[in-house]
């Protein structure tokens, strides 16, 4: 997996807690600072650093792939419910 700039990964953890605070002006500014390819490849990185991470502190203990799929059943239940 392609390594992301690391003023772009801060970037997209930065406008992950912009759009958590509904501070839309700021996700506007990081949006708009950084190519959309490059948050692309950040973001999946960084989702994909978490669930390797987060796969290793459950038993048994699983593959981020496996960890992915945990995440997006979470997402559609939430959705659901």
């Amino acid at each position: 997996m392609e390594q992301p700039d690391p003023d772009v990964l801060d970037a997209v953890l930065s406008l992950s807690l912009a759009v958590a605070a509904g501070d839309e002006d700021a996700v506007e500014v990081f949006l708009r600072s950084h190519e959309p390819e490059d948050l692309l490849i950040a973001a999946g990185h960084a989702i994909w650093r978490m669930a390797a991470a987060l796969g290793q502190m459950v038993e048994p203990k699983r593959s981020p792939p496996q960890m992915i799929h945990v995440f997006a059943q979470a997402l559609r239940d939430g959705e659901a419910g």
